[in-house]
């Protein structure tokens, strides 16, 4: 081989060698920008999403007179993946007495929430609690619309106080309540006095949203209805037993296999 040839080969070598390295570089700087950009977007979605509390009164109340001696607390709070939710709570949940709190959640225009769309949890209502909930239901008719409610028990002071937690079943994407309602430790709360507290639900302001109060607002003026059936099983859950050998049906020489 002549020196010539081997300065091609080398010129060749060094050629395929930057090509590599200028492939390298920008290939770095295209992932670099594509991880940039998936961080620039959940940090985007992070703040939109952040919760917010709204210094201001919800729109609603209840009249019962069971609660409205309690101490009353409210608070609002708002994010962009659950909207507006306006709470109010009667007593308080870390102790031995009756209590009441509901949250209602106006979610933002566009939301696909079906029902159950607000959480305990997320609207606020059971933070650093320990609950459990228990296997009897309720089906709730009250004048603004159909609500279920589960029996639970919360944890207070080393003993479980028994309460009912409720979200509503309303025909309308406008609007999700939920809460819950407990006794004083050691007595069970009724199905039926929680549909009627929830009859006296009032509104004292202009919703949020104009869907959500034409909904409520001309149910507030309708007669006080309020009832609630324990809900049954509508199908057997029982085990069955099995039939013996004999009584199985036999091959042919027909079956095909």
């Amino acid at each position: 081989m002549s020196f010539r040839d081997t300065d091609t080969t080398a010129g060749q070598f060094t050629s395929a060698v930057s090509l590599a390295g200028v492939f390298v570089r920008y290939a770095f700087y295209f992932f670099g920008m594509i991880v940039f950009g998936l961080i620039a977007f959940g940090v985007i979605w992070l703040w939109g999403n952040r919760v917010q509390v709204v210094q201001d009164k919800p729109a609603f109340r209840i009249t019962d007179g069971s609660y409205t001696r309690l101490p009353v607390t409210s608070d609002i709070v708002s994010s962009g993946l659950l909207g507006r939710v306006e709470i109010m709570q009667y007593g308080t949940l870390q102790t031995s007495t009756t209590g009441l709190a509901m949250a209602i959640s106006f979610p933002p225009s566009g939301s696909i929430q079906t029902p159950p769309g607000l959480d305990l949890r997320n609207a606020r209502l059971l933070r650093d609690v320990n609950y459990q909930t228990l296997s009897t239901h309720y089906d709730l008719e009250t004048r603004y619309g159909p609500v279920h409610a589960v029996e639970m028990r919360i944890q207070v002071d080393g003993r479980w106080k028994q309460c009912l937690a409720f979200s509503s079943r309303f025909d309308t994407r406008a609007l999700y309540m939920a809460g819950w309602t407990c006794d004083a430790t050691g007595s069970k709360p009724g199905a039926d006095a929680l549909a009627c507290t929830l009859d006296k639900l009032v509104i004292d302001k202009q919703l949020p949203t104009k869907e959500a109060d034409a909904y409520l607002r001309p149910r507030m003026s309708r007669p006080a209805y309020c009832s609630a059936r324990l809900v049954t099983q509508t199908f057997d859950t029982g085990s069955r037993p099995i039939s013996p050998p004999s009584r199985w049906s036999q091959p042919s020489a027909r079956t095909r296999l």
